[in-house]
């Protein structure tokens, strides 16, 4: 089997494409360079800018759409195996036909096109009941377009991206739990506050500024790449709120390490401002002021050592292990391949 074949999944319910005429594509759609697949072959990444899709395709998949535009199946498979090491055949033209299909990536021209995204709008149309059953675990609501302050602010964070700054980082990291563990007893005595309604108010108050860094640390290490940024907001999970930031566009980096520093960004400015906050913690004085670097600091490193990091939840840390492994669409192959055992 072709190796695009296997990282791709079509609509069953979709009718075949046409076994001769090949169907104009549509032509906002793009196609970027990818990180290499597994077996050191090229990939691309094929997005859609209507749905805010991305798709991985092989190298087979993009040298038959290099030559989409000659209007017929024989006609690019001729054009591929005359013209590359390739060999691929009708059945592959025709596979991939119904993939772009499936995924309503064809120009719809005739009123028989209009019908078939009609129909298709209808299936995926659910009732009230239902859509709030499939949503409740995850809703976005986008509250700011961040792009023009990124913009201005970025000159001014800059340093931040130099190796020096993380070095500097790093022997705060040691200095501040060097002097916490000469006065561990003051420290410890510290989580005392968080069982009063005070404590528990100053402590989501540090969440949140922590939170609130997080995800400019996603957007600002996003537009470092040259990535879009449309939107950041708040999220609900399970009726929760979280914030959220759009860095979509990260799939469409070639270099696997940016996109992982992307996905890392938020979890290092966490723990830069965790680190900063436990050196000033032992040199400030017994008060409010102490108190709330306190909460800054450990609230911290426990939210994101625990949650963030984590890879059973879908946080930083699903995609970071998705990015490092080279495994797209990481949660829903693990589902698959969970229920191929137990019916095993």
């Amino acid at each position: 089997a072709s190796g695009w074949a296997e990282r791709v999944q079509t609509d069953p319910s979709t009718p075949p494409a046409p076994a001769q005429t090949l169907p104009p594509l549509r032509q906002e759609l793009t196609l970027n360079p990818a990180p290499a697949a597994p077996d050191g072959s090229p990939t691309w990444t094929l997005h859609d800018p209507a749905a805010n899709r991305f798709y991985e395709l092989g190298w087979p998949a993009f040298e038959i759409l290099s030559r989409w535009s000659l209007g017929t199946v024989d006609a690019v498979v001729a054009a591929v195996n005359a013209q590359t090491t390739l060999s691929v055949d009708a059945e592959d033209v025709v596979a991939l036909a119904q993939f772009l299909g499936g995924h309503h990536l064809f120009l719809a021209a005739t009123p028989q096109d209009s019908v078939l995204l009609a129909q298709a709008a209808a299936r995926h149309k659910l009732s009230i009941p239902r859509w709030l059953l499939k949503n409740y675990l995850f809703l976005r609501v986008p509250l700011v377009q961040p792009m023009p302050f990124l913009r201005r602010v970025y000159p001014w964070i800059s340093f931040v991206y130099r190796p020096g700054f993380w070095w500097l980082t790093l022997g705060v990291v040691v200095l501040g739990l060097y002097l916490v563990s000469r006065q561990w007893d003051s420290f410890v005595h510290t989580f005392h506050a968080y069982t009063t309604w005070q404590g528990l108010l100053g402590l989501g108050i540090a969440l949140s500024f922590a939170k609130v860094l997080h995800e400019l640390g996603h957007a600002f290490t996003a537009y470092r790449h040259g990535c879009r940024v449309p939107t950041m907001g708040i999220a609900l999970l399970v009726m929760w709120p979280v914030l959220f930031t759009d860095t979509n566009e990260a799939w469409k980096l070639k270099s696997r390490r940016a996109r992982l520093q992307i996905g890392g960004a938020g979890v290092l400015a966490e723990l830069m401002l965790a680190a900063y906050a436990t050196l000033l913690w032992n040199f400030l004085p017994d008060g409010p002021l102490r108190a709330g670097v306190f909460m800054l600091a450990t609230s911290t490193w426990l939210v994101t050592l625990a949650i963030n990091v984590s890879p059973f939840t879908r946080f930083d840390g699903y995609y970071l292990l998705s990015d490092w492994v080279n495994v797209p669409n990481l949660h829903e192959r693990t589902f698959a391949l969970g229920r191929w055992w137990l019916r095993e």
